[in-house]
């Protein structure tokens, strides 16, 4: 079960995440450690450039006067699952500062979901902070159960006096040190601006490219499109990692200067903006929670398995007994193994995977006791992928196909709207250099539009 540093962590990414899908980049803007992950720095002060209507897109872009920043662009209204706060556009049923209205903001270990400060799936209320029973040793199986003397430790929920198997000692909690984003490879290594702990090493998971240290999908950001540092132009969208004035193709929409699938993109699911809650998948248009877990007041849990909604979302186990099959219980029946109160097969539990506490990341699956990548996903770089349609791996580790080109069956090809001039992907209804066919260039002083040189 992930521990509390690492789930605060988590809630940072999806800012930063959404922030790099979106804003654009000035040359005054830039990221500051002083800052909250997902914001920049304008003038010496953080702000997010997705929804400040001062610094709308770059650091210094003002919004007219009646203006909002939509998206990381001036408009004259919100996207209509936006609100407005000020002149900021914002997701007030999943934005921690704007949660359930303007002003209203959550605090630093929440989540914000369905519009209500929560917290977060593997977490509890305690005394207003949300902290992981199985590692917390202040607040170890139970609320203000403290460890210390022979026993300093807190394992999986119980005070030891030494961590178990898998696990490390970081500050008398026993964390994963392969998993764990907050310990990630030693004590008080976190892995930050989305990256993940992939086998002990930070790094970019879900198909996505780090760029300067931040993990960004290549495919879609306008500011880093098929490559870190390639800029589409104003006006222009990324499809496919090639910057494109036509629009998006294959049943994509475009978010701002985005081209993305509201079926199942997390940060615009069903409709630009509409962001899912953290834990959450979309799945055709809808946030809805992974298979085989419940939502429970805006939390996915595990009704099998969660001691703190154990069989239903208002049943809360005894500290002295544990979540068995949906049941609370006073021991696990066999072969389940108790971790932290919830009994689980270590054979196949993606959490506790061989041993309690060893989590699978990257999107490696328990199988018989060992995190691994299941067909048709390869293991590249510490995540799993699938060769047969990343482009970035394209029939297998680090083959990434040209600006434009998608995979498809392992193979790289260009998208219908692309045409493959000399090996590369071109829109021949826009490239000056191609204009209507391959090698048809436009003379000085006319750009190409429609496939004609005007």
């Amino acid at each position: 079960m992930p521990t509390l540093r690492t789930l605060t962590i988590a809630l940072c990414t999806m800012v930063v995440v959404a922030f790099f899908a979106a804003a654009g980049c000035g040359g005054s803007t830039q990221l500051d450690t002083t800052c909250a992950i997902g914001q920049v720095t304008c003038n010496g002060a953080c702000t997010d450039t997705q929804a400040d209507p001062a610094n709308c897109g770059a650091c210094g872009a003002a919004c007219p006067s009646g203006q909002v920043c939509n998206l990381g662009a001036c408009g004259a209204a919100c996207d209509p699952t936006l609100t407005n706060c000020s002149g900021a556009c914002v997701d007030t049923k999943t934005n921690p500062k704007d949660c359930g209205g303007c002003g209203k903001a959550c605090g630093t270990s929440q989540t914000c979901s369905g519009g209500s400060c929560v917290c977060p799936s593997g977490t509890t209320s305690c005394n207003g902070a949300c902290v992981d029973l199985t590692s917390d040793p202040k607040n170890c199986g139970a609320c203000g159960t403290s460890c210390s003397g022979g026993t300093p430790v807190c394992n999986s929920g119980v005070c030891a006096a030494s961590c178990g198997a898998g696990l490390t000692n970081c500050n008398n909690a026993c964390v994963d040190l392969q998993s764990d984003n907050a310990d990630c490879g030693a004590c008080g290594t976190a892995c930050t601006n989305g990256q993940t702990c992939l086998q002990g090493k930070c790094g970019c998971s879900n198909g996505e490219t780090s760029c300067n240290g931040i993990c960004v999908n290549t495919n879609i950001d306008s500011n880093n499109c098929g490559a870190c540092g390639n800029k589409c132009p104003n006006g222009q969208a990324c499809s496919a990692g090639a910057c494109t004035a036509s629009g998006c193709n294959g049943g994509l929409t475009q978010c701002g200067s985005s081209c993305v699938d509201l079926t199942t993109s997390t940060q615009n699911c069903g409709s630009c903006g509409n962001a899912c809650a953290l834990g959450f998948d979309c799945v055709n248009g809808s946030c809805v929670c992974p298979q085989g877990e419940t939502n429970c007041n805006g939390v996915c849990v595990n009704l099998q398995t969660d001691p703190q909604a154990c069989g239903s979302c208002a049943t809360a186990c005894p500290s002295s007994q544990v979540c068995n099959a949906g049941a609370c219980s006073a021991s696990c029946t066999s072969p389940l193994v108790d971790c932290g109160g919830s009994c689980v097969d270590l054979q196949t539990d993606a959490t506790n995977c061989g041993a309690c506490g060893v989590t699978c990341t990257g999107g490696e699956q328990c199988v018989a006791g060992t995190c691994q990548c299941v067909a048709p996903t390869i293991l590249c770089n510490g995540a799993c992928i699938n060769p047969t349609v990343d482009r970035q791996n394209c029939g297998s580790c680090g083959t990434a196909c040209a600006q434009g080109q998608i995979c498809q069956n392992s193979a790289c090809g260009c998208v219908p709207q692309f045409t493959s001039c000399n090996g590369q992907c071109v829109d021949t209804l826009n490239s000056d250099a191609n204009c209507g066919s391959c090698g048809n260039a436009c003379p000085t002083g006319k750009h190409c539009g429609g496939g004609t040189c005007r």
